[in-house]
């Protein structure tokens, strides 16, 4: 169930990454911060990945019973990596894509959301970082035994863990939803916009694996610890390499749209959006005076460069300030 699908997913998803990084640096010359992190994830997946595959050697997923008490030392240690890894690494991919969108709008109620969602989820994976390291005192005792050993009661944390993933979710579908709007504004041609709409709207599948993990969690610290412990692993980690896949898949809207017009199965041609009311005849416009002419003639130069300059208005919106346009004109170049 893990050896098969994970090692697939990641190496796709350190392909994307790595082509998103150098697709990033060739066309804009620099890394955002969001890049930054989702390449600082990359390394931590890859690192929870070799730690999973250790345990695996050492008989995870085996019964219990079956296993030497030096092996199931070592699988527990390296499962406590695992899940050190991993809660570190999918908060720095829900933070790089809030921190991706945070580009796209200077207003308020745009920004306002994603900021709770970097604060809210720095918090949770800190509050998982201690609940990892003092559950049991010592420390040690999550993976040997140890004599006067004081755990928590497992119930509460089993209650932690299903209102998290529940506003987990909520956040993943916000995530997903919020380029809708931007989606909407941009003078592109339809089949643009569904191209982008597409590898945005990818993190719904990281959405989906995290609803699955939320089916193991009735079975939470029952069972054989070395086979129980797998399905939920295995979720998790999909959960974090999908998010991955999804989160450097809108950097690479331009190599996609290369791909798939190569093979004439993507069109950007404009259809004719020509108004209602202009019609077919031609229309005869009164002669300006000559006096009139000439005295217009000195602002031609200048008026055939402003002739040049193609404003759009949908990009400019009415009332809105410079300041608020920046932003949003920088994320539409990231794409």
């Amino acid at each position: 169930m893990y050896l098969i699908p994970v090692p697939i997913l990641s190496t796709i998803a350190l392909a994307l990454c790595v082509l998103r990084i150098w697709t990033r640096v060739t066309r804009t010359r620099r890394m955002y911060i969001d890049d930054w992190l989702i390449a600082v994830a990359m390394v931590l997946s890859l690192v929870n990945t070799g730690l999973a595959s250790g345990a695996f050697a050492y008989g995870w997923g085996h019964i219990y019973v079956t296993l030497a008490p030096a092996n199931i030392v070592k699988v527990l240690k390296l499962l406590f990596g695992v899940q050190t890894t991993w809660v570190v690494s999918i908060c720095l991919i829900r933070v790089s894509v809030a921190c991706s969108l945070l580009r796209f709008g200077q207003e308020l109620f745009w920004r306002a959301p994603l900021f709770f969602i970097i604060g809210f989820q720095i918090l949770v994976s800190c509050s998982y970082i201690v609940i990892q390291f003092a559950q049991c005192r010592p420390v040690s005792a999550n993976w040997e035994q140890v004599p006067d050993v004081k755990c928590w009661p497992t119930q509460p944390i089993v209650d932690y863990g299903w209102a998290i993933a529940a506003v987990y979710v909520s956040m993943d579908l916000v995530l997903a939803m919020m380029p809708i709007r931007l989606i909407r504004m941009l003078t592109r041609p339809p089949a643009e916009k569904v191209l982008i709409g597409i590898l945005m709207a990818t993190g719904l599948l990281a959405t989906s694996m995290a609803c699955a993990k939320m089916t193991t969690f009735p079975n939470f610290g029952k069972g054989d610890p070395m086979q129980a412990t797998v399905a939920p692993s295995t979720y998790a980690k999909l959960e974090e390499i999908v998010g991955i896949i999804a989160s450097s898949l809108p950097a690479l809207k331009q190599p996609v749209e290369k791909l798939l017009k190569r093979y004439n199965l993507f069109d950007t041609r404009f259809h004719n959006t020509r108004p209602s009311f202009v019609g077919d005849q031609p229309v005869s416009l009164p002669q300006m005076p000559r006096e009139q002419d000439q005295r217009s003639s000195g602002e031609a130069s200048s008026q055939g460069v402003k002739d040049k300059i193609r404003i759009d208005s949908v990009s400019v919106l009415p009332g809105s300030s410079s300041s608020k346009l920046d932003g949003r004109k920088e994320g539409f170049q990231a794409l």
